[in-house]
């Protein structure tokens, strides 16, 4: 499997896509709280409009990804959470805008994320366990990758420079799909 590119790509997708995901989601919170002074009762409002993406965006895969086939839903999910991502802190200047750019961009994260698994899973359909345990291992460190620069990129540059971040590695994402693409 570790010889194989469009498995490697595909661990690369999820390892990105985490990583952009972890960047917004780690920070939001603060960034709602220093934006609008919300506290925590006013987060966990938050908390249900990103729950509710969450089942919004599985609920479009099974519409959807099957019709239109799982890499054109990928590299939609991927464009659509980095466009999400570029608009947020342009329409997240008043406290309805953020939780509706909130919604968009996990509707749209949890759209890349289901999207993904099936496609994962038949990239070697002999090797299905160990494909599947390298991807989850390519989110977590894309999470870790995510928590580790989210902090230090809000404190010093602001939430502009971590949607800017989050755009560039769903970027990495959708050339990690190309590159699958390309090797099938």
């Amino acid at each position: 499997m570790l010889r194989n590119i469009p498995a490697l790509a595909g661990i690369s997708i999820a390892l990105w896509a985490s990583a952009a995901n972890e960047l917004v989601n780690l920070i939001f919170g603060v960034w709602l709280e220093d934006s609008f002074g919300l506290q925590i009762a006013a987060l966990a409002g938050a908390s249900a409009v990103i729950g509710l993406s969450e089942l919004g965006g599985e609920g479009l895969v099974a519409l959807l990804t099957d019709r239109i086939g799982k890499p054109r839903a990928l590299a939609w999910g991927l464009s659509a959470n980095a466009v999400t991502a570029i608009l947020l802190p342009f329409i997240g200047r008043t406290e309805i805008g953020a939780l509706v750019g909130l919604f968009l961009f996990y509707i749209t994260f949890e759209y890349v994320m289901v999207s993904h698994v099936p496609m994962m899973t038949e990239l070697l359909p002999g090797a299905r366990a160990t494909v599947m345990s390298f991807n989850l291992a390519g989110h977590s460190l894309g999470r870790a990758i995510g928590a580790f620069l989210a902090p230090f990129i809000y404190r010093q540059y602001g939430f502009l420079f971590v949607a800017l971040l989050t755009v560039v590695f769903n970027v990495f994402g959708l050339l990690a799909l190309r590159k699958l693409r390309q090797n099938l």
